[in-house]
């Protein structure tokens, strides 16, 4: 028994321990806001260091939406969209293959099962790209990188979780149950039950399971978004962007309504009050402001800060910050105006080899320079010269209207009014009281037009040397080429935008890597997921490390399989390489005695990739391929163990390859291939 110094004591030290929880309590909230402090002011000032990019992307998109100088020129000719429009079917426009190859270091022992989880790998990439929606984002992406420089995606893993009702109901009753028990293990105490604690540890592994299999996962794949170039902040230390996966940090901005911040950010829900508010641009599209662009003159934002005091905070929506700090390797959200964490710095479920979510594009990269440059600014003065010509010609044809002078004092005021008030084409009845017409009308001299002076052929040129886009994808063939001469323009057109696709693939690849490093991880899919995207024989593992697995495969896409499909010159060049492949097949087969369906298999893949190379994608080739016969019932006829004859055959019953009764692949016409 205690006395009353004992509960006093007690009570003091009750007192104190709270003192010192809310002390502690205190001091984490300082520290904390002072942290967020500080992140939000070294945001501001490197969105104040970018500031002139941010302004010449807002420039960028009126030429690409052709209302630059909109006041200076009459017309305006939409160069730039145009060209935007034509590269970007030119450079993306399909998902790309995935390449995976195993490693040198794979030892012959797991070589099979290694070659076997590298082909589930590449259609497990494939898939995840489809069910993101890699096009999606990539076709924004590859318009922001041609019209402003530099295009942004974001690959990040979503796992998301549902709560299975039945399992539910179950995890009640057990929660009764174990109720029930400790109700009589306090009778076991007073010795008047027996011992019930095996029970009791049986009921506790079942509720166990069950809370863990409650939560079902509902969606577990690659999301893949397209971001403004506007919206994504790289560190100032960062000194080129090209460089941006080594940056200390990257900021990607979100503006987000108010009541959803509240209902994605519970926890900080009542601070959110105090966030900054924003409210999106009004404004016409021909503009440039609203979601796109900024008014003339203005930075390329949606969104604009509130005036201070505000009450009509209905279409507000707050500025979160989610600050990627790779130094640290957590994931940081903040919001403008907000003195807390929206939620507490965390690390990525799944770890990879580049810790960045974040891919950038872009076509032009100049020594010494923090931010490429866009094709639209290394052509803007050609552009407004183009709408210079053009606004020249149109007034100078306005001016050039056919007029004809008449004598007003030589003709009655009525009839010299009813000349100059006729409209175009109207017969209008004079008295020229007795004079000749040529004495009473005349015609007036006006400068005549010279069309070499407003010829734009020269600044169409020079556009398309920098564009990379040639004459007959952009404008009307003038002069008539020949075949040869339409191949080497098409070579010159491949040539120009070869650097362009090389640094997409490139930029592809590392997408390849980084979400096979996302599904092999722990937490990213399982062999029944595999199972669903590659078939039942697939085969599939989980890697612990990122890096272990560089150990088994190699990772890449095909290059330029991202673009249009392949031109007339390459379909002429598969055609002169596919009968050679195909009496190379056979011969090594032979050769090395593999089995017929091997050899089958191979002419397959080249029959499938004759069709692909033809460019229409409605064709299906495996509906004109035969394909193995079903394997027979033992007993049944057809069956080896009832014909002699077909149990010296391999490949279910097939008899074995006479290469001389085989025609001569050399001698064989290859197929006809339309180029498109």
């Amino acid at each position: 028994m205690t006395g009353p110094g004992d509960q006093l004591v007690q009570a003091m030290e009750a007192d104190e321990m709270e003192q010192a929880e809310a002390e502690r309590r205190a001091t984490a909230t300082l520290e904390e806001e002072g942290a967020v402090k500080d992140w939000l002011k070294r945001i501001e000032e490197a969105r104040e260091f970018d500031k002139a990019a941010r302004e010449g992307y807002a420039k960028d998109r009126r030429y690409c939406q052709e209302q630059a100088n909109a006041d200076v020129y009459d017309v305006r000719v939409p160069i730039a969209g145009t060209y935007v429009g034509i590269l970007t079917t030119f450079l993306y426009a399909r998902d790309p293959e995935t390449s995976v190859d195993l490693a040198e270091a794979v030892s012959a022992r797991i070589k099979e099962e290694a070659k076997a989880f590298a082909t589930t790998l590449e259609i497990v990439v494939g898939r995840l790209w489809k069910k993101g929606k890699l096009k999606a984002a990539a076709d924004p992406l590859v318009r922001s990188g041609l019209s402003v420089g530099i295009g942004w995606i974001k690959a990040a893993w979503h796992r998301e979780t549902g709560n299975n009702p039945a399992l539910q109901q179950e995890i009640a009753g057990l929660h009764s149950s174990l109720a029930a028990i400790n109700q009589l293990q306090a009778s076991l105490a007073e010795g008047i039950v027996g011992d019930d604690s095996v029970q009791r540890a049986e009921l506790e592994q079942r509720l166990q399971q069950a809370e863990d299999e409650a939560q079902r996962i509902i969606f577990n794949a690659l999301c893949i978004d397209f971001v403004r170039a506007e919206d994504i902040q790289v560190a100032p230390e960062c000194a080129s962007l090209q460089a941006y996966a080594d940056s200390p940090w990257i900021a990607q901005r979100l503006f987000m309504p108010v009541e959803k911040a509240k209902a994605t950010y519970p926890d900080a829900a009542e601070l959110l009050g105090s966030a900054t508010a924003y409210f999106r641009v009004p404004g016409r599209q021909v503009d440039g402001a609203g979601f796109g662009g900024a008014a003339p003159g203005a930075q390329a934002d949606a969104f604009t800060k509130g005036t201070a005091g505000a009450t009509d905070t209905s279409n507000a929506c707050v500025c979160v910050w989610e600050v990627w700090n790779k130094e640290t390797g957590h994931v940081i959200t903040l919001a403008e105006g907000c003195p807390r964490y929206l939620r507490q710095p965390f690390k990525p479920e799944q770890r990879t080899t580049r810790f960045y979510p974040f891919f950038s594009w872009a076509v032009i990269w100049n020594d010494g320079a923090r931010h490429p440059q866009s094709l639209v600014d290394r052509s803007r003065s050609l552009l407004d010269e183009y709408n210079r010509v053009r606004t020249n010609y149109r007034e100078h044809r306005r001016r050039a209207i056919p007029k004809t002078g008449f004598d007003r004092g030589a003709m009655d005021p009525v009839d010299a009014n009813k000349l100059a008030d006729a409209a175009s084409g109207e017969m209008v009845g004079v008295d020229l009281q007795g004079m000749r017409p040529e004495q009473v009308l005349f015609p007036i001299s006006y400068n005549q037009i010279d069309p070499a002076l407003y010829d734009t052929q020269v600044i169409r040129s020079e556009l398309e040397m920098i564009w990379g886009v040639q004459e007959a994808l952009s404008s009307s063939i003038q002069v008539a080429k020949t075949a040869t001469e339409a191949d080497i323009q098409q070579q010159g057109t491949e040539s120009r935008i070869g650097y362009a696709r090389d640094s997409l693939d490139e930029m592809l690849s590392d997408l390849a890597v980084y979400t096979a490093e996302l599904a092999t991880s722990p937490n990213g899919l399982t062999p029944e997921d595999a199972a669903a995207m590659a078939g039942v024989e697939a085969m599939w593992f989980n890697v612990p490390e990122p890096e272990m697995l560089d150990m088994v495969v190699q990772v890449d896409i095909r290059a330029g399989s991202s673009g249009k499909p392949a031109t007339a010159l390459r379909q002429q060049q598969w055609s002169i390489l596919l009968p050679q492949l195909q009496q190379a097949a056979i011969q090594i087969g032979q050769m090395r005695g593999s089995a017929p369906g091997d050899i089958a298999n191979c002419l397959e893949q080249l029959a499938v990739e004759t069709v692909k190379r033809a460019g229409d994608t409605s064709i299906d080739p495996y509906s004109f391929i035969p394909q193995a016969p079903a394997p027979v019932a033992p007993g049944l006829p057809g069956d080896p163990a009832l014909d002699p004859a077909l149990a010296l055959g391999v490949d279910g019953g097939q008899p074995p390859i006479d290469a001389s009764a085989m025609p001569d692949p050399a001698a064989m016409t290859p197929p006809a291939i339309t180029p498109v």
